[in-house]
């Protein structure tokens, strides 16, 4: 047995041995749809390949010449869980028939000749250097690394026990650095004609770092991390996975502004630093349930919803229409920009998961708008507003052929290729939740009165808005962020027993410098962007 060709695995798949077969043409495809194609290796050209749509759920497993994670092939077969090396580079050419097998050999993917396979996936007992061995792997340009390591629940359970050594924790940071640099760095701006953005984003991180570690001591000690995480993994509308991210990384990058400063070395603080990390790296396991921490380590996926939970949400749906279409268009449209200026014009109050994959081979994303009133986050700006519900969630199901390229990045936005996700939705449903934990499903017959109720309430917050001055808005902005333990809090049943109030080290900070939008966007960009890291943290030590 040769290894005879290595590329990118599309997801972290099992080993599989097929037989070659070479796909140039639609031709090619319909002249194979009456075969068994269960043990067929399909070889391509391109990862953009399309043409394999009417068989790609049947094949055994695909070889494509060129092609990215980001290809269509390298979507659809994740999502289909048909194994996929896109990027091939292969050493030989490969007649039809020829015997291969797929594998990934230390996080590469693998073309072998011949069937034999080497020793067994990694038990148990040694997930936790596997695992640990991926977090200190680089990956491409995007920090894209496949996850190479199979984690069950015992696995899971010793992963969440281990103790956040020094290297370990050096470790830990140099990952979510690497993570964070191309997407801080693929953001469309930082402008906001109400909330001068920089400022408040350079101090909230910073109160952040200032108070995160006395608040999540608190937390954990009422209520371990791994457990929050698992009991926010029962249903959607409650805290999103982007929240649980920026436990880890607004408090890193509050690290990285003060040393940009001056006023913090990396070696100090550590036992603080130690105390937010290791928080967020248990919440974030825990929530997610698969080893992965980030959206791109699951190849920009976050499935964490039950199965049964999707299925409900999706039998309560409705079938869409050309009528139905426009209105759940400007629904979403409507709520999405309350949504937007409730949360101080940021989309963290905006979060998809998914896509789940349906029996009919359709997929489904479950959209969270989780605060349009008063709630855990406990904005003053919210008290007095009377939206028809407290939070809003959308289950979208869609056929995913609809799309060249899909991504769900780590902030829970969606990127399609074509852009335009709510047109190829085939079947919709629309949950309204109240405050007191109570819900109901809104057809489409219901969609104009909420669109209407929600319009009346963001002119009242954008009235509110409007009347505040520069620092109050800039204040107001801040605390939308650094309230982000809040729900969290609730949850342990201890948010009485923190104090909320901004650290007097953060606001020693404005005005000088951050009244000053120029200086805020000099410190907060050359921290994590312009630096000569190749991450956007410093190291621990």
């Amino acid at each position: 047995m040769a290894v005879i060709g290595k590329g990118v695995p599309s997801y972290t798949f099992g080993r599989v041995t097929g037989a070659v077969r070479h796909f140039r043409s639609p031709q090619d495809v319909i002249a194979s749809i009456d075969s068994d194609l269960e043990a067929t290796i399909a070889v391509v050209s391109s990862g953009g390949t399309t043409f394999l749509s009417p068989i790609l759920g049947r094949l055994g497993g695909i070889v494509a010449r060129d092609g990215t994670l980001r290809s269509h092939l390298a979507i659809a077969s994740r999502e289909f869980e048909v194994p996929c090396l896109v990027g091939a580079d292969l050493t030989e050419e490969l007649a039809d028939g020829t015997e291969v097998t797929l594998d990934i050999v230390d996080g590469a993917g693998v073309v072998r000749t011949g069937a034999d396979a080497p020793a067994a996936a990694t038990p148990d007992e040694d997930v936790s250097a596997a695992w640990w061995a991926y977090v200190r792997r680089v990956g491409d340009e995007i920090a894209v690394k496949p996850f190479d390591v199979t984690v069950g629940p015992e696995a899971l359970d010793r992963l969440l026990a281990e103790e956040l050594t020094d290297d370990r924790l050096d470790d830990l940071v140099q990952h979510m650095g690497r993570a964070f640099k191309p997407e801080i760095t693929r953001r469309s701006g930082f402008t906001s004609e109400l909330f001068p953005m920089l400022p408040y984003m350079t101090l909230s991180v910073i109160d952040d770092f200032h108070t995160y570690a006395e608040r999540v001591a608190v937390i954990d000690a009422a209520m371990p991390a791994q457990e929050i995480g698992k009991r926010l993994r029962g249903q959607p509308g409650m805290v999103s996975p982007l929240w649980i991210w920026m436990v880890g990384y607004h408090y890193l990058t509050g690290r990285e502004c003060l040393i940009q400063m001056g006023k913090l070395r990396r070696d100090e603080r550590i036992e603080e630093v130690r105390t937010v990390v290791d928080f967020w790296r248990r919440l974030t396991l825990a929530h997610r349930g698969d080893g992965t921490l980030d959206y791109k380590d699951a190849g920009f996926t976050n499935r964490y919803l039950p199965a049964d939970v999707v299925d409900d949400l999706v039998a309560q749906g409705s079938t869409v229409d050309a009528a139905s279409s426009k209105a759940l268009k400007r629904l979403n449209a409507t709520v999405s920009g309350y949504s937007f200026l409730y949360f101080c014009d940021s989309r963290v109050g905006i979060c998809d998961s998914g896509p789940y994959p349906r029996r009919d081979g359709r997929h489904t994303i479950v959209r969270d708008y989780l605060s349009l009133g008063p709630s855990a986050w406990a904005y003053p700006w919210a008290e007095a507003l009377t939206p028809p519900y407290g939070g809003l969630t959308l289950a979208l199901t869609f056929d995913p052929a609809a799309f060249t390229e899909f991504e769900i990045n780590d902030w829970g936005t969606t990127f399609t290729e074509p852009d335009q996700l709510l047109s190829a939705v085939t079947e919709a449903t629309v949950v309204g939740r109240r405050a007191d934990g109570s819900s109901e499903v809104l057809g489409p017959e219901r969609w104009a009165e909420v669109l209407a109720d929600t319009s009346r309430a963001h002119m009242e917050l954008y009235q509110g808005f409007a009347d505040m001055g520069r620092e109050e808005r800039i204040f107001a902005a801040t605390r939308m962020y650094t309230s982000g333990l809040r729900p969290f809090a609730a949850l342990a049943g201890v948010t009485d027993q923190i104090d909320w109030a901004f650290s007097p080290d953060t606001t020693a900070l404005y005005p000088d410098p951050f009244d000053d939008d120029t200086a805020a966007a000099t410190v907060f960009g050359t921290a994590v962007v312009a630096n000569d890291l190749p991450g956007s943290f410093s190291p621990t030590r």
